[in-house]
């Protein structure tokens, strides 16, 4: 009952004695055979794999491993090159968005004239500037902030986009990490209206800088030609310059002094490190070098005296009816300039902080340009201002003596052409001090290019001994820009005009006319040649910048250069220039009146020096288009004459 009981709850149920037939010898068994029982029958499954479920083939794990021993690598070394290769990189980076160097600009070296009075100078001035790498990255934000800005400097968003960018041709070299002015001379009133909304913004500051004023320009614009001015850096000024350190924002001088002396006067910029928060506010100063600033620098300017010049040169030119002109006056031992002027002028205040775009277009537009500085840039025919140098030539070259005569009729006549004196009917007889004093056309003509049996100069000596007086090359002036004039040749006129030299262009040049070009300086200078008896001083507006210069010598004799001097007295006690005979200070001179178009009045000249027994000061006056010199050039010398004997009375 047992088994029967068995087998009714079991349905595999085997007898007792089928399953000891079924046992196996495990210890005989080689192989244990693994059976399945499929309903009715047993299948053998020794050769077949046992169904365990989905596998992985053997190439997708190796695939696998190999995949992400590839990712481990990637990582390792992308981890090395941030941290080793890169890593000092990348913590500079992480520096500089958490740290920002500010640049302490110097304070600019002020300008004072000979006596100390300052005539340029700094006053606070109140930016606004903006960094475009501290901008928000917000568009939106961004727009508002720009708008904000534009509103302040009166510009456009557009034309504040262009200020932060122009840097270079291309995108490549902007540095975006440089602040930007965007607006100077903000008003007083919309500068603490703006400091109020400041925080609102990031990227943007507004500091308290300096700006250049010249005290006197306004009331004595000739100033303006010899100082200058500042002005913001042009792309091409930035290229060429931000080796030296100079950066978008800053100002560099523009013309003058200003110009001439900016390494002098400029100063070096300190800077500033200082922490900032995620907005680029600033939270703590880490260290700071201060700027040093730029040295002061003084003229041999009398500002006096420049106001006598320009008033004198002014009252001139309105009599004469004409509007352009120069005036110099020098010491006659040293150089040193004591007034210049160039006129028409211009307020060099005027382009201290916002340039008026209206303005500038005036100044350019004037035919008589007033920003241009004649007196040492202007390039004019001598007229008879040359004939004391032509005749120290002549005294020296033994083409004349002191005694030697010419009978002027008038003019000279030359196969068909006739060179005419000034004075019709002629001077009669002639020597070299009259011939200076009355400036005898005809006594030039004979000394410069000879005539019948006298033999004159001839071109090349004549050229030769203007070239030994530096015509021809600049004086050396202390201010950019000085023009250096021209002395004609045989072999320029024929490599220039593809013509050859007639004996007319040498008596043209004996009286300072042709193609001879001089400077108001350089005429000044010829006379404190003469005045020094060879002496060559060198012009300069800045005290002590020639101090170490060797003076050169023109080789003379003594006899020459007291000769040439008593002719140049004579001009002024019977001579053209009588209108100085009452000065107490005995000055000499000599007037001059140049062609320089047949369809223009002539300039008129006349160039001096005081005392004549021991000179101390030369003064030329140039008017152009100022038909004569006797009449229009030599008040205007006696009145900067008579205002030299007031300012230095101990002088005479």
């Amino acid at each position: 009952m047992g088994d029967l009981d068995d087998k009714r709850q079991n349905p595999f149920w085997i007898p007792a004695k089928a399953s000891r037939a079924l046992r196996i010898n495990l210890e005989r068994s080689e192989v244990i055979r693994h059976e399945v029982l499929y309903e009715d029958e047993v299948t053998q499954v020794r050769d077949r794999e046992v169904f365990v479920g989905n596998h992985i083939p053997e190439w997708r794990l190796i695939a696998g491993f190999v995949s992400a021993c590839l990712v481990l690598t990637v990582l390792l070394l992308r981890a090395g090159s941030l941290q080793v290769v890169h890593g000092a990189m990348y913590r500079a980076q992480a520096d500089d968005n958490r740290f920002r160097t500010e640049i302490l600009p110097a304070r600019r070296g002020v300008v004072r004239d000979a006596k100390g009075v300052i005539i340029a100078e700094n006053v606070p001035s109140f930016d606004l500037r903006v960094r475009w790498s501290d901008l928000s990255t917000d568009f939106k934000q961004q727009r508002e902030t720009l708008d904000w800005v534009s509103s302040i400097a009166g510009v456009s968003r557009d034309e504040v986009v262009g200020m932060l960018h122009t840097t270079g041709t291309s995108p490549d070299d902007w540095n975006t990490d440089e602040w930007i002015t965007v607006a100077k001379d903000v008003p007083y009133d919309q500068a603490i209206a703006a400091s109020v909304r400041l925080p609102e913004f990031s990227g943007v500051a507004l500091i308290t800088s300096a700006k250049r004023r010249y005290p006197f320009s306004a009331e004595i614009p000739s100033l303006s030609h010899i100082l200058g001015y500042v002005g913001p850096l042009t792309v091409k000024e930035h290229e060429r310059y931000q080796d030296l350190g100079y950066l978008r924002n800053d100002e560099i001088g523009k013309a003058g002094i200003e110009r001439t002396y900016e390494n002098r006067i400029r100063g070096t910029a300190g800077e500033r490190r200082v922490e900032v928060d995620a907005f680029a506010r600033p939270r703590a100063v880490l260290e700071e070098r201060s700027p040093i600033d730029g040295q002061d620098v003084t003229l041999s300017i009398d500002v006096q005296l420049q106001r006598v010049a320009e008033q004198a040169l002014k009252k001139g030119l309105e009599r004469a009816k004409v509007t352009r002109g120069s005036a110099i006056a020098m010491d006659a031992q040293t150089g040193a300039i004591r007034a210049i002027v160039s006129w028409p002028a211009y307020d060099n205040n005027a382009f201290a902080g916002h340039v008026s775009s209206t303005v500038y277009a005036s100044l350019l537009e004037n035919e008589d340009r007033p920003l241009f500085p004649r007196a040492w840039s202007g390039q004019f025919p001598s007229g008879s201002v040359i004939k004391p140098l032509i005749s120290v030539a002549a005294l020296q070259e033994k083409v004349i003596t002191p005694n030697t005569t010419v009978v002027s009729t008038g003019g000279i006549h030359v196969g068909p052409w006739f060179f005419p004196d000034w004075l019709g009917g002629g001077h009669g007889v002639t020597n070299v001090r009259r011939a200076i004093s009355m400036s005898v056309n005809t006594f030039y003509y004979y000394v410069g290019g000879g005539y019948g049996d006298f033999r004159g100069l001839g071109v090349d000596r004549l050229t030769d001994w203007m070239r030994r007086f530096f015509l021809g090359s600049p004086t050396g002036l202390d201010i950019i820009g000085e023009a250096a004039g021209h002395v004609p040749s045989q072999e320029w006129k024929l490599e220039t005009k593809g013509e050859r030299w007639y004996i007319g262009d040498t008596y043209n040049l004996s009286i300072g006319q042709g193609d001879l070009l001089v400077t108001p300086l350089q005429i000044a200078r010829i006379t404190a040649i003469i005045a020094n008896g060879g002496r060559a001083v060198i012009p300069h507006v800045v005290e002590g910048s020639q101090a170490s210069s060797e003076v050169p010598i023109v080789e003379a004799d003594a006899l020459a250069w007291k000769t040439v001097q008593q002719g140049m007295r004579d001009t002024v006690t019977n001579g053209s220039g009588r209108a100085l005979s009452g000065l107490l200070m005995s000055p000499a001179g000599k007037t001059g009146t140049a062609q320089w178009r047949s369809d223009k009045p002539n300039h008129a000249w006349f160039t001096s020096f005081a005392p004549f027994d021991k000179p101390k000061i030369v003064v030329t006056v140039l008017m152009e288009e100022g038909i004569e010199g006797s009449t229009y050039a030599v008040p205007v010398a006696k009145e900067i004459l008579e205002g030299w004997g007031r300012l230095y009375p101990s002088s005479p």
